[in-house]
């Protein structure tokens, strides 16, 4: 983390030609899938449970699409998505 916050200060130096004295530095971590997108529909280990499980930013950007992927499986219909985002594709 040291040397990562040391690049964004020269960064910060090269484009506004000021110092940057940090006060502290932090991290975050995100899970991610290996083809990028979430996980949404039914697991075979819980039945009767639906999953919507977004990592990072695609947990924000498929958060609609999931919404109405729960509402057709509630009401009993196939969506046509199911596939993409499946467990053990």
């Amino acid at each position: 983390m040291a040397k990562k916050s040391e690049k964004l200060e020269k960064s910060f130096h090269k484009i506004f030609n000021k110092p940057f004295f940090r006060d502290f530095s932090w991290a975050g971590t995100f899970g991610v899938t290996k083809d990028g997108l979430p996980y949404i529909g039914e697991h075979k280990a819980f039945k009767n449970s639906y999953f919507v499980c977004g990592f990072g930013g695609n947990g924000i950007t498929f958060s609609v699409t999931a919404m109405e992927m729960v509402a057709f499986w509630l009401e009993n219909r196939k969506h046509p998505l199911s596939e993409w985002f499946k467990f053990g594709r």
